[in-house]
């Protein structure tokens, strides 16, 4: 086999993004300042809590000291240890039930003598004990951690991630390394989406018929929850439940149609979009059933804070029920709107009873809304000012919706509170932070971590680091550093493509397929639904599931461009591997239509294929161009023509060499 082109490109990496920053972590601290030298880190280094202590904590050093040991390949001692050692001085452990409002900061101090962290609780030193896990460096010597004093805290309260298991389930493991990628990263939020039309995944002891009806078999025993509740707290991470309501409700219903707006029977729902069952705003009855539904889940959810969801009700089974309308004229509701605040009222209530605080998509931002309500944008950045300006918190998810496949430096720029943001100092503080999404409609147990990892890192660093940290390149340097972090606690993003392309094409090393791969993306989300309109019952294994939403090659291709166009004569390296990288995509087309006859699959990179080789082709007459004096007249018009159908879909595919070659050709004059 011919060597494939990814390790040449990543070779690239140290050199083509510059400005690398020390410590090399995500999130970058607050202030953190290098000093000389370094703990040497062998069989004697140990750690050891002074002053307050408990079951938290002790197991979250026995983490960082296993982790250390994997790294350093040596066991590492229980004190008292002969050599370097680590001091936690920890105050107390912080809140019972963890809150936006717990302490997280912390402050460490290495030097070659020893190191001391400190923090006020115990959710700050496993902030801590993350970030010195990540700083262990290497030379002739050994490992060491190196020199440097570091104080942190977060810039945003709420900092989450949600994991979508209504449309695919995800079993509990996936949750608990999903859980331990996110202690590595600092995010203290995983926001459970546990009921869809697709799927009620919590068993109900109240009401069986929710999980017995609505799950396909797939669904958590209450015993799970607590597990995965208790699991995320050793962490720092809360978990806050989503059961959405009044729409995205189908599956309540296959159980219980009495409290829908329609007749029954209903049907476990195998499409995907929006659909018209919602629950009935207009019968006591239906209170009556959440507000015992709250009354159980409430006890497996210590979370102060309760999602109920509240987005893309259609209003249809609504205007086609007199009694509902008939409700609607003597409560004088104008519309479907009032009608849903309400419900949201009504709501609100009922969670406050049971000592929660409602969440709600924007949709839920109505007037009359209660005012203890925290509203979640995810349709559009401006629904966080129009929250904030009215009093109420918010949490903003638009720019950091995973499943659409944006890159990692677009998530990365992507700010809650950016400078333009017009809010006063009074809104700015009602915004608690953001969240990252992860709808579950086109991925499923096999395929999650390559959606959320690493790039969740980026978005991490967004919500926690000081917003002057912007820097895409330095971003991306630490990234695929922290990425090889990420797989010590179990997570499968980078070995992904390796794997799927195994299972696809039942051999080992199909070279042609990792060469395509290394360059392309997956189509987005909303692309896909056009092209392939995915179901629930859709087998997730080709090769766009294969394909990683933002390729190492990507970052690196589009600094090599950049350098090229800074200064096309002195950057030779530079331009020489971009033109050996451009020439490698040719024969792909070839390639792959010959591994066709016998791997059907491998078919569907044929156009991506064939559009690599055609900008290949415009890269290298790019390069000729900018080092020769100029393009021929007309020939820059063309190739701006040709690179916008080229960023179109490539079958299931995107090309990400798209960006790179578009440098090159607006670099000319």
């Amino acid at each position: 086999m011919r060597p494939t082109l990814l390790p040449v490109l990543l070779l690239a990496l140290p050199m083509s993004l510059a400005g690398q920053r020390q410590p090399p972590v995500m999130p970058f601290p607050l202030e953190a300042t290098p000093a000389p030298g370094g703990l040497r880190l062998d069989s004697t280094f140990a750690m050891t809590a002074t002053g307050f202590s408990d079951e938290r904590l002790r197991a979250g050093i026995g983490r960082a000291l296993a982790r250390l040991a994997a790294m350093i390949g040596q066991p590492l001692s229980s004190p008292p240890a002969t050599g370097g050692r680590v001091m936690l001085e920890v105050s107390g452990p912080g809140q019972v039930v963890q809150t936006p409002d717990e302490d997280e900061s912390y402050t460490l101090e290495i030097a070659p003598a020893g190191a001391r962290l400190k923090a006020p609780t115990v959710v700050g030193a496993l902030r801590g004990l993350e970030t010195l896990t990540q700083m262990v460096s290497a030379d002739g010597e050994g490992f060491f951690l190196p020199a440097i004093r570091i104080t942190d805290r977060p810039r945003f309260r709420w900092r989450g991630l949600l994991v979508d298991v209504g449309r695919h389930f995800m079993p509990v493991e996936v949750l608990k390394r999903t859980l331990d990628g996110m202690a590595v990263v600092k995010l203290n939020v995983l926001h459970w989406h546990l009921s869809e039309d697709q799927g009620f995944r919590v068993e109900s002891r109240r009401y069986p018929k929710l999980h017995q009806l609505g799950s396909d078999g797939l669904y958590y025993t209450q015993e799970q929850v607590r597990q995965i509740v208790a699991y995320a707290r050793d962490r720092g991470i809360r978990v806050v439940p989503e059961f959405d309501m009044p729409g995205h409700s189908t599956s309540w219903f296959v159980g219980y149609p009495q409290y829908a707006s329609a007749p029954g029977p209903y049907e476990i729902e195998r499409r995907f979009g929006v659909f018209d069952p919602a629950f009935d705003p207009a019968r006591e009855d239906t209170y009556r059933f959440i507000d015992g539904f709250i009354a159980e889940m409430a006890g497996l959810f210590p979370d102060p804070y309760w999602h109920i969801g509240g987005d893309e009700v259609t209003g249809k089974h609504w205007n086609e029920n007199p009694r509902i309308l008939r409700f609607k004229r003597q409560h004088g509701f104008k519309d479907n709107a009032a009608l849903q605040t309400y419900f949201n009222q009504r709501l609100s209530r009922l969670l406050t009873h049971h000592g929660k605080r409602m969440v709600g998509w924007d949709e839920i931002l109505q007037d009359s809304l209660p005012r203890n309500a925290v509203v979640q944008s995810w349709r559009g950045v401006e629904y966080l000012a129009s929250a904030t300006s009215q009093g109420f918190g918010a949490i903003l998810s638009a720019p950091y919706y995973l499943d659409h496949m944006d890159p990692a430096d677009v998530e990365y720029l992507s700010d809650p509170l950016p400078e333009e943001s017009g809010l006063s100092p009074e809104q700015a503080a009602l915004v608690l932070g953001g969240e990252a999404c992860m709808w579950a409609e086109q991925i499923n147990s096999e395929t999650i971590d390559s959606r959320v990892w690493p790039r969740l890192a980026a978005i991490a660093e967004r919500l926690w680091s000081p917003p002057s940290v912007r820097d895409p390149d330095d971003m991306y340097l630490r990234l695929s550093r922290v990425s090889i972090q990420l797989e010590r606690v179990g997570l499968g993003h980078e070995a992904h493509t390796f794997r799927m392309l195994r299972l696809l094409s039942g051999r080992r090393g199909v070279q042609p397929l990792h060469d395509l791969l290394a360059v392309t993306m997956p189509v987005t989300f909303g692309q896909r639904v056009r092209l392939q309109g995915t179901t629930q019952l859709t087998p997730l294994t080709r090769l766009v599931d294969a394909a990683r939403p933002d390729p190492w090659a990507r970052p690196v291709l589009n600094r090599l461009a950049v350098d090229v166009v800074r200064d096309p004569q002195a950057a030779t390296a530079a331009r020489e591997q971009l033109r050996r990288t451009f020439a490698g995509w040719k024969p792909l087309a070839t390639a792959l239509a010959a591994l066709g006859d016998s791997m059907p699959l491998a078919r569907d990179g044929i156009p991506a294929a064939l559009g690599l080789g055609q900008l290949g082709d415009l890269g290298t007459d790019a390069l000729e161009y900018l080092s020769g004096g100029g393009a021929p007249p007309g020939w820059k018009a063309s190739a701006t023509a040709m690179l916008d159908e080229l960023a179109k879909p490539q079958g299931l595919l995107r090309l990400a060499g798209v960006e790179a070659v578009r440098t090159l050709v607006d670099g000319l004059p």
